[in-house]
Formats: structure tokens, C-alpha cells, sequence
């Protein structure tokens, strides 16, 4: 049972007071003279029962506050569902992450940004950020329950110019930077979601160091190596294996797990297995389906109108005493 407009209840301190007035108040006797006059007079049953107009009208007034504010009832149901956990998503936005390498004629920026978003809007209680990097760091979306503020900035996010100085796969700051922002989180579970299409060349943050801080805190990163290495050469366009080392090894020595995704479907299933394996359940209880209870109180208080209107103004046999 609960209220879902309590704060009518305030209604039922005038309601009050004015019942407290008609009672103190001399009331009229059924000549009309007055009750202190007539105290030692004996009465009809109709003066003897004046009070109870006003009585049956307060009750119905006090009934009617309670309609105001909306009791209801709901029914209990017991449900499994996801104990809420802290992820920080960390992209590559590198400019290789512009050439189509995951699925032909797309960007992997492009394809990256439609996995991560169906990853985004399946997760229901948990806390996620958004970080992107080259050869620096840069915060998206802190920490937030706010689903749609991950996906608005992660549809912004945009790759660097080339051969700028912001160009670089920077996974040691990025893994770093990361875990700086999970570091005060007060969750059971922290994860960093890394994915990359390159390699570690820029070494402004040891990535030894970086693997070693999460492991310290208590985080798990799971890293993505995505898409396919292709360089240019005199042979012609040729694709080369993609140095996983690193990658392989944040991955184990934090508890997380590598995956490499050669094209969307495998990228998307990776994805999917994280959903899965970062997971916890616990037994929570929600009241669902509210029903109006104002009618229970409506009728009564009516009725107790029509009565009290009743025996003020309508016909009395009259009995003496």
C-alpha cells in the first residue's frame, strides 16, 4: 500500500479545526431556543442527535482527503535482474580508425560506433563512460546511468587529422587515464573496454604501468584488437598480422579476456560475450502494477453525505423522554 499524492493529507488539518469548532460550539435545539436554555429541559430524540450531521459529515470529509490522496495498492513480484556495474568504453580514434578495414566501403570508426552502441543500450543498471584516444587522452561522457548521454557523445566522436600532432595509438595513457576515472568508483565491479586497430606507438604512459594500476584497483580490461592491418608497399596493398602481444597480456594480467575482430559480425560478437560474461544477478523486489483504491473511499463518504443530509433536513418522528 501507498500514496500517490500524500501531501493532500495537508487538507485534513482545516477539516480538522473545524470539526473541533462545531463541537465546542453551542448548538440550536429543536424549538430553536438555545441548548443551554433548554439543558434541563427534556429533549426530543431529534435534539438529542443534532450532533450527528456534523459528525457523519467530518467522517465524510475525512474520507475524502484520503481519496485525494490516491491510495494504492500494488502487486508484489520478485525478478532476477543485472546488479549494476562501472564500465569505461576506451576507443581508438586514431586517424586509421577512417579507412575501412572492419567492413568494406565503412569506416571502422563508422562500424565501431554501431557495436558499441547496441553494447550501450543493452546494459539497464550500470554506470558507463566513454573515453577517446591517438597519441592523448580525451574524456567523452564521465560515469553516468544516462544511457543516452554516452550515445549522443559517442556519435560525435570523430577520428584525428593525420600525421598530426595529436595522431598516435597511445594505449598506455588511454588504459591509464581510464582507470584514473574508475579509481574513487564505489561499485563491485570495474571494467575497461578497450578497442584498437593498431598497435602501441607513442609511450607517454608505460602500458606495464598502466596494466599494473589496474590490477591494483581491482579492474578488469578486456581489450578488442579490431579490423585488419593492411600497409602499401611496392608489391601493392597487403595485409599484415596485428601485434596482439600487448594487447594479450593487459587483458591476462588484469583478469580480463583478448579478442581479436576481424569484421562487423565477429567485432559485434565480441561485444556480445562481454555483455554476457559482465554480468552479476541478484534477487531485487518491485511493485508493479498499481491499482486506485479512491473509489473504497469515495462511495463510503458519499453515503455518509447523503445520510447526514438526511436526518439535518429531512422529516423526525419525535420521541420524548
Amino acid at each position: 500500500m501507498m500514496l500517490g499524492d500524500p501531501w493532500f493529507l495537508a487538507l485534513l488539518v482545516p477539516v480538522l479545526v473545524v470539526a473541533v469548532w462545531r463541537a465546542r460550539r453551542p448548538g440550536a435545539a429543536a424549538d430553536g431556543g438555545s441548548e443551554r436554555i433548554l439543558g434541563g429541559v427534556p429533549g426530543s430524540w431529534r435534539s438529542r442527535t443534532m450532533w450527528l450531521p456534523g459528525a457523519l459529515f467530518t467522517l465524510a470529509a475525512i474520507l475524502l482527503v484520503g481519496a485525494l490522496a490516491r491510495p494504492l495498492k500494488g502487486r508484489e513480484e520478485s525478478q532476477v535482474i543485472t546488479e549494476g556495474i562501472d564500465i569505461m568504453l576506451v576507443v581508438d580514434a586514431s586517424s586509421s580508425m577512417s579507412r575501412a578495414g572492419i567492413e568494406a566501403n565503412l569506416s571502422n570508426l563508422v562500424v565501431v560506433k554501431e557495436v558499441v552502441a547496441r553494447f550501450v543500450e543493452a546494459r539497464e543498471n550500470d554506470r558507463l563512460g566513454l573515453l577517446s584516444f591517438a597519441a592523448y587522452p580525451r574524456s567523452e561522457c564521465p560515469l553516468t546511468l544516462d544511457k543516452q548521454a554516452v550515445l549522443e557523445q559517442l556519435q560525435m566522436l570523430e577520428v584525428v587529422r593525420a600525421n598530426s600532432e595529436e595522431d598516435g595509438t597511445a594505449i598506455g595513457v588511454a588504459v591509464g587515464f581510464a582507470a584514473s576515472k574508475l579509481k574513487d568508483s564505489d561499485a563491485k565491479s570495474r571494467v575497461i573496454i578497450l578497442l584498437t586497430d593498431g598497435e602501441q606507438n607513442v609511450t607517454t604512459v608505460d602500458p606495464e604501468a598502466a596494466t599494473r594500476l589496474c590490477k591494483e584497483l581491482g579492474i578488469k580490461v578486456y581489450t578488442v584488437g579490431a579490423g585488419r592491418v593492411v600497409i602499401d608497399g611496392l608489391m601493392g596493398r597487403r595485409e599484415v598480422p596485428l601485434n596482439t602481444h600487448l594487447l594479450e597480456s593487459m587483458a591476462r594480467d588484469t583478469g580480463g579476456r583478448f579478442f581479436r575482430a576481424r569484421d562487423g559480425a565477429a567485432l559485434q560478437a565480441v561485444y556480445d560475450e562481454i555483455d554476457a560474461l559482465e554480468r552479476t544477478e541478484r534477487l531485487d523486489v518491485r511493485y508493479t502494477d498499481y491499482e486506485d483504491l479512491y473509489l473504497w473511499l469515495i462511495i463510503p463518504a458519499a453515503a455518509l453525505i447523503a445520510l447526514g443530509q438526511l436526518l439535518s433536513r429531512g422529516p423526525y418522528l419525535e420521541f420524548t423522554s
